[in-house]
């Protein structure tokens, strides 16, 4: 199979997975990673295009290829298509942005998160990109690229700024503090317990009962059992995650809820998981009706 059938066999969605191309394609890396390049570059220009072709998966290919071959000069490329202001990044991915997001940038970054950086802080991006780049911090401390006291630091200057800047009190604040409370319960305390005691957080992102389980049991425990978690992990099978994403099946018991191991650890405190998986099936749910109002 030539470089450009395989590319021609990933281009749209038919209703059976394209495993031999995929599988083409990742025997082929050296040669096929310019052309998949290519394809990210050009999704910038292509916005409405993308988010009017609902069986169209080529450019999601790309992405889980390119973050499986760690490709580095994928990197600013991905990070420039989601600086886009408003919705409509999220709108031409919408299978990829949900979970898995997180995981491709922490896939693809080798460690420099300066970009991810901006993305998290840039306000006019659609919170669901700035939600993933937050949680891609998250991934690289647990899978040990990054070291923890450089994203303690980082989250406690976003702490200050969500607290001086009462437009930033959305789900992203959320998010901080859920990360922040099982990434560093005691470092992070009068941070956490700030959102709680000026009643920033809605209780559906986050409880104070929570972040309790979470200080008695430890950043270590916690850490450790979200290592080896699908949600917190770097992508290592791209066919697994296009199959997943793209043809609707949910293989996600690939690995076990890790964090009902932990002593003392709720089912409430579950609550990041449930809602990225639910976030998935929705977006899922919602490509399907797209499609089938397109035909």
């Amino acid at each position: 199979m030539q470089l450009q059938e395989i590319i021609s066999k990933l281009e749209n969605n038919n209703g059976k997975l394209p495993r031999q191309a995929l599988e083409r394609a990742i025997e082929e890396r050296e040669a096929i990673t310019p052309l998949l390049l290519d394809i990210l570059s050009n999704c910038k220009n292509n916005l409405e295009e993308l988010s009017n072709k609902p069986d169209y998966i080529l450019h999601i290919c790309a992405f889980y290829l390119l973050a499986q071959f760690r490709e580095l000069s994928a990197y600013p490329l991905i990070v420039d298509f989601f600086s886009i202001p408003g919705d409509k990044p999220v709108d031409a991915m919408v299978d990829l942005v949900g979970v898995d997001l997180a995981r491709i940038l922490a896939s693809i970054c080798h460690g420099n998160i300066e970009p991810i950086k901006q993305l998290v802080e840039n306000q006019e991006l659609n919170e669901h990109v700035r939600y993933s780049a937050l949680d891609s911090l998250f991934i690289l401390v647990i899978q040990g690229i990054i070291p923890r006291e450089e994203i303690i630091e980082y989250y406690k200057e976003l702490f200050s700024n969500f607290h001086t800047n009462k437009k930033e009190q959305n789900y992203i604040l959320g998010q901080l503090v859920m990360n922040s409370s099982m990434l560093a319960p005691v470092e992070l305390q009068e941070y956490i317990e700030h959102t709680f005691n000026e009643n920033l957080l809605r209780p559906i992102d986050f409880e104070r009962q929570e972040f309790e389980e979470l200080l008695e049991i430890g950043s270590e425990a916690t850490l450790n059992a979200l290592r080896d978690d699908i949600f917190y992990s770097l992508i290592e099978d791209a066919i697994f995650e296009i199959e997943s994403d793209c043809f609707f099946t949910f293989p996600l018991q690939k690995t076990p809820n890790t964090l009902t191991k932990v002593q003392g650890f709720s089912n409430s405190s579950n609550k990041s998981k449930s809602k990225a998986k639910n976030k998935k099936k929705m977006q899922q749910e919602s490509r399907r009706k797209n499609r089938s109002k397109k035909k």
